[in-house]
């Protein structure tokens, strides 16, 4: 199998995850969130034994989750609440959730904000903004002061460790992001409170790999990494990945020999036989899962299911097409599950470019200003022309031609073409605000969605003009900004003879192409150009097609004229 020549840019070094347990103890319990000492308040008048209780009776939160664990089992916290670590490192936990559940009757004044914990006997009180707990007449300083946020109260954890006998126990976020206040300080909870809440996010991140569909970009190890125009793609109720790419970014290897491709990853090794069309994986598939390959374009692509099977992780499939293989379970913990599939959509969903031809040399050709005519105008023609020579080509459209012409947006990516974004008024952008520029290019992305579907994915200015306060509001829209290297004048001549001859005499491989889909001259010479360069071995593609051919990773609010 012939590795694919784009590669793989900005993967990372990566352990083989699969092998390293997700769970580890051993947190000091003395350590705050910031993994500061802090002196333990044990002449606390409230520290006293309870012998109704329990030796194995623990609470336990986990930061930035709605959810806790009380009496073995995980249970919704109050509207709103989500432990969390403030501006100092220290943890913060719910007042009433974590007071009521280590036995202690809770108040709270909410007109002098002060909340008030008791065990029948001794009363200790906390002020809201005060860094301070007053037990009867002693004053304790607290590491940090308690909050009310979002209308719920929080106190710090550090404000009950050792309070009626219940010790504290903070699990950093590579081990969990666990508070915990035992009854016993030897009791092991640890284990039991992730089985209930779940990693926390940090860990599902830093062992795992995040994709979505159709995008040829992936969250490794929290890091982005790109498959190079190489993206996945929907078949068989399965999406399929890039095996070579995945196994890579995993730290493992691929080899292949004879209809044999040998997968290892550690100590773990799989084999795909492609003749017979079989996966030798350490386990069997489910009933439910689809364990398949496809080879396309030389390039070996794996199911989710098997790609699962491969790493020997877990897959999670989230919304909007984002799926997740992590070493944890990741199913059934929604707080999660939301942060991760916030992280996917950020991925981008590009449309998957498996078509490219094999071809000596590679152009893009850009048209601007359309379109032009309904479903039976100039624009229309053009597509039709193209489809026919097999050439892609990328589009900048100004909105205010959208309006009145948008018949074709439907065309341009399922016949592979790529959508630009060239203002909404043809406007300057240098001469514009910054409210102005974003009104001119984010006005007109969104319309061209509105009739497409998607958004643009680069940009043209008008006349090619930019300056730094362009290039740094593009960044803002997530636009790279494309030139040319090759102008027809199109708009000049008007004469199909002299575009065509335009194209011939100076295109070389890597050029973009600059022309405009308003004229009958234009449509004539670059379909003739095309005709005769398809001789000469070239082939005629998008510019992030060209990028992607070229091992370019095209970036927001960077200038391109070619990729020579």
């Amino acid at each position: 199998m012939r590795k694919w020549k784009i590669g793989l840019l900005g993967a990372v070094a990566m352990s083989a995850v699969m092998l390293v347990p997700v769970f580890l103890s051993g947190a000091t319990p003395s350590k705050d969130a910031a993994g500061a000492v802090s002196n333990p308040i044990q002449s606390d008048p409230l520290a006293t034994s309870n012998p109704e209780r329990s030796n194995s009776d623990y609470i336990a939160f986990q930061v930035g989750n709605r959810y806790g664990v009380k009496d073995h089992a995980r249970y919704l916290l109050g509207s709103g609440v989500k432990p969390f670590v403030d501006s100092s490192g220290r943890a913060q936990v719910p007042l009433r959730e974590t007071g009521e559940g280590i036995g202690l009757e809770v108040t709270w004044d909410e007109v002098n904000q002060i909340a008030t914990l008791s065990d029948g006997k001794i009363t200790a009180t906390l002020t809201a903004g005060i860094p301070q707990m007053t037990v009867e007449e002693k004053i304790i300083d607290l590491p940090t002061a308690p909050v009310v946020q979002d209308g719920n109260t929080y106190i710090p954890a550090r404000a009950l460790d050792n309070i009626g006998g219940w010790t504290l126990e903070f699990l950093s976020s590579d081990k969990g992001n666990y508070i915990i206040f035992k009854a016993d300080e030897n009791y092991q909870a640890a284990s039991e409170a992730a089985q209930l809440l779940g990693a926390s996010t940090e860990q599902y991140l830093a062992n795992g790999l995040i994709f979505r569909s159709g995008s040829d970009k992936a969250l490794a190890r929290g890091e982005q990494i790109s498959f190079s125009g190489m993206t996945t793609f929907d078949g068989d109720n399965s999406i399929y990945f890039p095996l070579e790419e995945c196994v890579t970014a995993m730290d493992g290897t691929i080899s292949a020999s004879g209809g044999t491709v040998t997968v290892k990853l550690g100590e773990r090794e799989a084999l795909l036989d492609t003749e017979k069309n079989t996966a030798r994986v350490d386990r069997q598939p489910t009933s439910s899962e689809n364990f398949a390959f496809h080879e396309l374009e030389e390039t070996l692509f794996v199911s989710d299911d098997l790609l699962a099977a491969l790493l020997g992780m877990h897959k999670t499939t989230l919304g909007e097409g984002i799926i997740a293989f992590t070493v944890a379970v990741l199913d059934d913990f929604p707080d999660q599950e939301a942060e991760i599939t916030t992280l996917g959509e950020a991925l981008g969903n590009s449309k998957p470019q498996l078509d490219i031809p094999e071809a000596e040399h590679y152009v893009a050709l850009t048209f601007d200003d359309g379109p032009t005519g309904q479903s039976e105008g100039l624009t229309a023609r053009l597509l039709n022309g193209l489809s026919e020579r097999g050439a892609h080509a990328t589009f900048f459209m100004c909105g205010y031609r959208v309006k009145d012409f948008h018949a074709v947006l439907d065309r341009y990516l399922d016949e592979g073409h790529e959508m630009g974004n060239h203002t909404m008024d043809h406007k300057t952008l240098t001469k514009l605000s910054v409210s102005g520029i974003h009104e001119q290019v984010d006005g007109n992305s969104d319309l061209i969605e509105s009739y497409a579907g998607e958004k643009p994915t680069v940009m043209r200015p008008t006349g090619g003009a930019y300056n730094d306060t362009v290039k740094e509001e593009m960044v803002k829209s997530g636009l790279p900004i494309i030139l040319w290297s090759v102008d027809t004048l199109d708009w000049q001549s008007k004469d199909a003879k002299s575009v065509e001859n335009k194209i011939l005499n100076n295109v070389q491989d890597g050029d973009i192409i600059l022309m405009h889909d308003l004229y009958e001259s234009t449509y004539k010479g670059v379909l003739n150009a095309i005709d005769k360069l398809k001789e000469k071995g070239y082939a005629f593609v998008t510019v992030s097609e060209l990028a992607a051919i070229k091992g370019v990773e095209l970036k927001p609010g960077e200038v391109y004229t070619s990729f020579r």
